[in-house]
């Protein structure tokens, strides 16, 4: 028997197959999302699961774990996604379910710990031992995503638009204005409203290049960006009605910018640790 996992985010699918002993193969295809309402996301689910199963023979594939981003909630829209499945699976049980939750059940069991995730944005998620899923934030960014990749894309493009506003240049803007080609507000209205919010979360690398180099308004965005997650975990807490649990630290933010962690770990000392797990990988051990 085989079986498969799917990470399913923003950025990249990746899958991977188990065969109950160890991983027979894994791979990575483009995003694809839980929005099945949109035609473009019932396109590309159509896309990415019929080249997954043309890599790896879909009829023999016994049970599937699938993690979505945005995943639909509807009743019809999940066993729509569950025919297209069938469809490149036809022999699999398929369990569907948000990508925060597979994150959480790749670290840990009901009850655990608590996930922080962070990468374009925001979210503390618990699930408790009676399989309730307890979350903080993850609001989106129109509501909050505070501290993750677009907030501080968003903070750092507010500051700059002040300093054109009252025309002086400090270097921090200096640098963002010259990597991105900002003249003028017509040049940020355009990243900011016009492009993808990927587009203005990008701008975080950038942002930590800084920070590194002492600059102090990338210090200070950065200083907030950890004041905001170490409140998702601070709320986190109190939902669960319990202090002490311990905190994996996950997704883009994480991974790539370390001063954020430092923050977090004078914060809360032992309790938290950056997220290292392959979560294909964990998936397909989840699908047996």
């Amino acid at each position: 028997m085989l079986y498969l996992g799917i990470d399913a985010g923003a950025t990249a699918t990746k899958w991977s197959i188990h065969d109950g002993v160890e991983t027979v193969t894994s791979g990575k295809s483009a995003a694809m999302d839980g929005h099945i309402y949109r035609p473009e996301s019932e396109k590309r689910m159509h896309e990415v699961l019929a080249e997954i199963a043309s890599l790896c023979d879909g009829a023999a594939i016994t049970s599937i774990y699938a993690g979505f981003t945005g995943l639909a909630q509807s009743a019809p829209d999940r066993a729509k996604i569950e025919q297209i499945f069938v469809q490149y699976f036809p022999n699999a049980s398929c369990t569907l379910v948000l990508d925060i939750e597979l994150a959480y059940r790749a670290y840990f069991k009901p009850g655990a710990g608590i996930l922080l995730y962070a990468g374009t944005g925001s979210i503390a998620m618990h699930i408790n031992q009676a399989g309730e899923l307890l979350r903080a934030g993850g609001w989106g960014y129109l509501l909050g995503d505070e501290g993750a990749g677009y907030w501080i894309g968003r903070e750092s493009m507010r500051h700059i638009a002040l300093q054109l506003e009252l025309k002086t240049r400090d270097p921090f803007t200096e640098l963002i204005c010259k990597k991105l080609s900002i003249t003028n507000w017509g040049d940020i209205r355009s990243i900011v409203y016009g492009a993808e919010r990927s587009s203005v979360a990008a701008i975080t690398k950038d942002v930590a290049t800084l920070a590194l180099q002492g600059d102090h308004v990338a210090v200070g965005i950065l200083e907030s960006a950890s004041k905001h997650l170490a409140e998702l975990i601070s709320r986190s807490d109190e939902i669960i009605g319990q202090v002490g649990l311990p905190i994996i630290f996950s997704g883009g933010i994480a991974s790539e910018i370390p001063m954020i962690f430092d923050r977090l770990k004078a914060h809360f000392g032992e309790r938290i640790s950056i997220g290292a797990k392959d979560i294909a990988i964990a998936a397909s051990l989840l699908a047996q």
